[in-house]
């Protein structure tokens, strides 16, 4: 992203509509000084939600900062680790005042949405927000990949249909799992796409709050898949791409028959794999885990589509 030379305004946005996601994109590159902190940060996050007649009603933008206040002040001003992440809240784009930074942009970027709909299929929300995290999983993933070697031992071809003993796989990292034990090997496939009614793998939601950490391996408190007092059935994903395969999305639903509402605060994008033999078993590994800047609660009878957008830009 180049200098922003048209600074933004609540007035200049108004609440006749909702913003449209390009717009919402736009404004998530964007930096302003903190009001809270006085820290200049990218908005990190912006929330709307939606009378029956599909006007906003309300919204809310979120910056991502650093509270370094129960930091020793040596710490503070030296920008010592750890900070604590905070999420500071405004309701009124005029109570920020927007600064021109010049970037040169990610060249990854993850961003998590979530559709919140009522019983009577009426959108009540929309939350779009940067990805906070991925986690130590994904680079054991890249790494198995990069390294692991076949060295000829398979019965026969290199097909996907061929059967290959594990011995043919000379090379593999161990990822996270509560045991840090699980091997991974080159011929496993990486797959979100798990199924409608099982919540071992794919998108994942939860009710923890807890913060990400270098030993994360799971959500911090899983909503179970079920009608039950307070779980969610998980439905099936969907994917798509864009032209030249610059992004790619995969998105889940969550319904709620519960009987009473349910409040997701945390969002996982799991992967599985097969195990230490081709595609004869297998094991899940969080590769994405974010705690929501907004929770979003799901009423009885309603449902929210939640999806990671995954882009890259080409330099």
């Amino acid at each position: 992203m180049g200098t922003k030379a048209e600074l933004i305004t609540e007035r200049a946005i108004g609440m006749d509509r909702p913003l449209p996601e390009e717009q919402v994109l736009d404004l998530l590159h964007r930096y302003f000084i903190c009001p809270y902190c006085g820290n200049i940060s990218r908005l990190f996050a912006v929330n709307e939600f939606y009378g029956e007649d599909g006007s906003v009603v309300g919204r809310e933008y979120y910056l991502s900062c650093y509270d370094v206040e129960d930091l020793p002040p040596e710490e503070a001003r030296n920008g010592t680790l750890p900070f604590r992440k905070v999420h500071h809240r405004v309701s009124d784009l005029g109570e920020l005042k927007e600064v021109t930074v010049k970037e040169t942009g990610d060249n990854v970027e993850v961003f998590l949405h979530a559709y919140n709909y009522d019983a009577r299929g009426h959108l009540t929300q929309r939350l779009m927000q940067r990805s906070d995290s991925f986690l130590p999983n994904f680079v054991g993933m890249l790494y198995s990949q990069f390294n692991a070697q076949y060295n000829g031992n398979g019965t026969s071809g290199s097909g996907p249909n061929t059967s290959y003993s594990s011995a043919a796989f000379i090379s593999s990292y161990s990822m996270l799992d509560a045991s840090w034990s699980i091997t991974v090997y080159i011929t496993d496939v990486f797959s979100t796409n798990d199924s409608s009614g099982d919540a071992s793998y794919g998108l994942q939601v939860g009710t923890g709050t807890t913060a990400n950490s270098t030993s994360t391996y799971a959500l911090a408190s899983q909503i179970a898949n079920g009608t039950g007092s307070g779980q969610l059935s998980y439905g099936s994903h969907s994917y798509s791409w864009s032209t030249g395969l610059t992004s790619t999305t995969v998105a889940r639903s969550f319904s709620n028959g519960s009987g009473a509402s349910i409040t997701v605060s945390e969002v996982g994008l799991v992967w599985e794999s097969g195990g230490t033999s081709f595609l004869t078993d297998s094991n899940t590994y969080i590769m994405i885990r974010d705690i929501l800047s907004s929770s979003v609660t799901i009423a009885n009878g309603g449902f929210t589509t939640f999806q990671y957008t995954i882009s890259i830009t080409v330099s």
